[in-house]
């Protein structure tokens, strides 16, 4: 065996003892810095997952806590939100948070260009810089499609829609975006908005032009349709006709097709196409056989319409015989008509009737109480409307035509066909007409004072229509001659309120106040006073006589409330609604014009003027869209509560008065039968050299507008102007005024004109 070899300690051997002690001396830092480089090695990864999220959580918050703070309560600059939008800079550079922080981006983009073009309009309104802010818009909505195409965006504030310059203009009532591009826009309606635009700029040309272009492009939805077509018709032959293939569809499609068990009746449609072949010069299109969806409805219009086409047919006296004998059995059958449309009807027969004797329109005036249906539950024969439409059914007693209010603003139309279109000149013609059959021997009492208070009635209808078509010798003419035959006109300083009202109307201010502020009275009841007083305060407002229309509006008020609380058990319904009426006006007007110290704007007993801490929540909804709604009933709070924050708004100090604008933005629709006031009072929200009333009030009342006729809009706009002394947007709404009325006034386009909403 071979001895096997000894191993020598190799030099500096930690296991050699000569070394072993130096082999323990090892630096003290290695073993910290080996730990610190490994936990590097795991935090710096961590790090790049994890810090882009953390940005994004950062950026979220801030940038929707800046957001919010331009509807809080803030001074005149918008905060600029853009610059948050570092905190989603390297994270949208990143594979893993490059999805939620693009759109996080993409969606503050879009925020802030609509902060800027709502902030032009709302938070500090001007016209250069509102459309100076169209142009972010379109660059927003153009982002959107080419980024995400997301429809709602919900992650840095309330859930909003995708932008589009179209919508936002029409949720603003930017009416020059609008027409500045009306073949842009391809939202239905968004067209339909620009062609109300068109013609609320009092520009029926403009619409005609508009309507041509959506004409060519097939509008497929109805109402964009119906439209189009309508304002056709105002145009020449030519256009007229094309609006009639328009209507026809709708028409047609209306009575034959029902859309998620729902239907659309299309009387008004038809009362449409009818004057729009006659403009044309054509035959209409037939109706439509055996309807299974919509019935023809709006028949007292229809009829009223088929009594004065008839006049150019060339068997015009065998069709004005059929048409007021179709009247006269609708007047003779149903004692459930609306007494305002009654009277309507009537007039025309009265009119265009030689062969009515007196006893027929005494009765006619003053119908016999509706029969009891038959035990099968079926009503009694004959009361089938025009073309097989059904007749109106709700009970109704018998009652002489109601003279209706006698106050300027009340005058002004509705929007719509709910009632016959018809001359004031025919009116007047009626009115004489039934003058003279009261004078018949063969009478009795009873039929007699029928007819004389059915004359005195007309004639203020023919009156008030006369006025709204300018024309203010003949409406007084009228109410001087037949006009005290009315009850309603009996007391002198209801025939003052009346005059007063035709020479508002065609504008001359001066005169209508002269002769509310001569009349005595002493002896006027409690409601006839608060009208007059309420036309005074509203007239010297508009004359610049603040102080003096105040204490007016005070006094009105007053009266008001002395009316209403006067025990009602006794009126009837019609009579009950219109003190509900007068009383929500006149205390809209005094909150309007009364401003302390020197006039309480608040009724005595009202809440007090107080605002919730948080502003969003301020605005009170009452339901003023509907006059059945609680707010007309006594003793019910919400009126009074939207009154009194209204009066704390208006007294809040500029900052929280602009997160209030933002707040009422977001709660529109809800605006009273009051237009004028409120839309005066809408523009004390905004204190002196905060921005233009006038581009306020078209964001507020945007929503509101299509609630009322285009013509009452615009002479409540004009009228507003004139309270705070804006004579220049006083001006520019009356010529509105004024074109709007010279198509309202043709009969040729009485009907399309009232189906426009003009």
């Amino acid at each position: 065996m071979c001895a096997q070899p000894t191993p020598r300690p190799r030099e500096r051997d930690g296991g050699s003892p000569l070394h072993r002690d130096a082999s323990t001396a090892r630096p003290p830092w290695r073993r910290p810095l080996a730990l610190a480089l490994a936990a590097a090695a795991v935090a710096v990864p961590a790090l790049a997952l994890l810090g882009p999220v953390a940005a994004i959580r950062v950026g979220t918050r801030t940038a929707a806590a800046c957001l919010a703070s331009i509807e809080a309560p803030r001074g005149p600059a918008l905060p600029d939100c853009r610059p948050e939008i570092r905190w989603f800079a390297l994270p949208s550079r990143l594979p893993w948070t490059y999805r939620a922080a693009s759109a996080l981006a993409e969606e503050l983009g879009v925020r802030a260009a609509v902060a800027d073009y709502t902030d032009a309009a709302v938070g500090r309104p001007d016209g250069a810089a509102l459309a100076g802010a169209t142009e972010a818009v379109a660059t927003a909505q153009a982002t959107v499609a080419a980024g995400t195409g997301r429809v709602t965006f919900d992650e840095l504030g309330p859930a909003r829609g995708a932008p589009s310059l179209g919508r936002e203009a029409a949720r603003l009532g930017d009416r020059r975006t609008l027409l500045s591009q009306p073949d842009r826009w391809t939202d239905w309606h968004v067209r339909v908005h620009t062609l109300r635009a068109a013609l609320t700029e009092g520009d029926p040309q403009r619409a005609l032009a508009i309507a041509k272009g959506y004409a060519a492009m097939e509008p497929r939805d109805e109402d964009l349709r119906t439209t189009t077509g309508a304002i056709l018709c105002l145009g020449a032959s030519a256009e007229a006709k094309r609006g009639i293939e328009l209507l026809t569809l709708n028409q047609d499609d209306r009575a034959s097709r029902r859309y998620a068990g729902m239907a659309r009746n299309w009387g008004e449609v038809r009362a449409v196409l009818v004057a729009c072949a006659a403009r044309a010069g054509v035959e209409p299109p037939p109706m439509p056989e055996a309807p299974e969806a919509g019935v023809a409805d709006a028949v007292e219009a229809r009829l009223a319409q088929r009594a004065r086409l008839a006049a150019a047919r060339k068997d015009a006296v065998e069709a004005t015989r059929r048409a007021t004998r179709a009247i006269r059995d609708l007047l003779g059958t149903s004692a459930a008509l609306d007494p305002e449309a009654r009277g309507d009807l009537l007039a025309v027969v009265l009119a265009e009737d030689e062969a009515l004797d007196a006893a027929e329109a005494a009765a006619l005036a003053r119908p016999e109480p509706e029969p009891e249906e038959d035990d099968g539950g079926e009503p009694a024969a004959g009361e089938a409307g025009l073309d097989g439409a059904p007749a109106r059914v709700e009970a109704r007693a018998a009652t002489a035509l109601p003279a209706g209010s006698l106050r300027a603003l009340d005058w002004l139309p509705e929007r719509g066909l709910a009632r016959p279109a018809i001359a004031g000149s025919l009116r007047a013609r009626a009115a004489a007409r039934a003058a003279e059959l009261a004078a018949a021997p063969q009478l009795s009492p009873s039929q007699a004072d029928a007819l004389r208070a059915a004359a005195g009635a007309l004639a203020l209808r023919a009156a008030r229509e006369l006025a709204l078509e300018g024309d203010a010798p003949r409406a007084v003419d009228a109410l001087d001659r037949l006009g005290p035959l009315a009850p309603e006109l009996a007391p002198e300083a209801a025939r003052a309120l009346a005059r007063s009202s035709v020479w508002a109307l065609v504008g001359e201010r001066d005169r209508a106040l002269d002769l509310v502020e001569r009349v005595d009275l002493a002896a006027a009841p409690p409601a006839l006073r608060a009208a007059v007083l309420l036309q005074r305060a509203e007239l010297l407002a508009s004359r610049g006589r603040r102080r003096d229309a105040a204490r007016a509006a005070v006094l009105a008020d007053e009266e008001a409330a002395a009316a209403r609380a006067v025990d009602p058990a006794g009126e009837a319904m019609l009579a009950r609604a219109e003190l509900a009426l007068l009383d929500a006006r006149s205390r809209w007007t005094r909150l309007s014009l009364a401003l302390p110290p020197g006039d309480s704007p608040l009724r005595q007993g009202s809440p007090p003027a107080q605002l919730p801490a948080d502003h969003a929540a301020a605005w009170p909804w009452v339901g003023f869209a509907s006059l059945d709604a609680p707010w007309a009933r006594d003793g019910q709070p919400a009126l009074s509560r939207a009154l009194s924050t209204w009066s704390a708004a208006r007294d809040a100090p500029p900052p929280a008065r602009r997160a209030l604008r933002y707040a009422a933005l977001r709660r529109r629709g809800d605006a009273p039968p009051a237009l004028v006031p409120y839309a005066a009072l809408s523009a004390q929200l905004l204190g002196d050299g905060e921005g233009d009333p006038e581009v306020w009030l078209d964001a507020f009342l945007a929503l509101d507008a299509s609630r009322f006729s285009l013509r009452r809009y615009a002479f409540a706009r004009a009228e507003a102007a004139r309270w705070r002394g804006d004579e220049g947007s006083a001006a520019a709404w009356q010529r509105r005024y004024d074109a709007l009325r010279a198509v309202a006034s043709d009969p040729a386009r009485a009907e399309i004109a009232r189906y426009l909403g003009i």
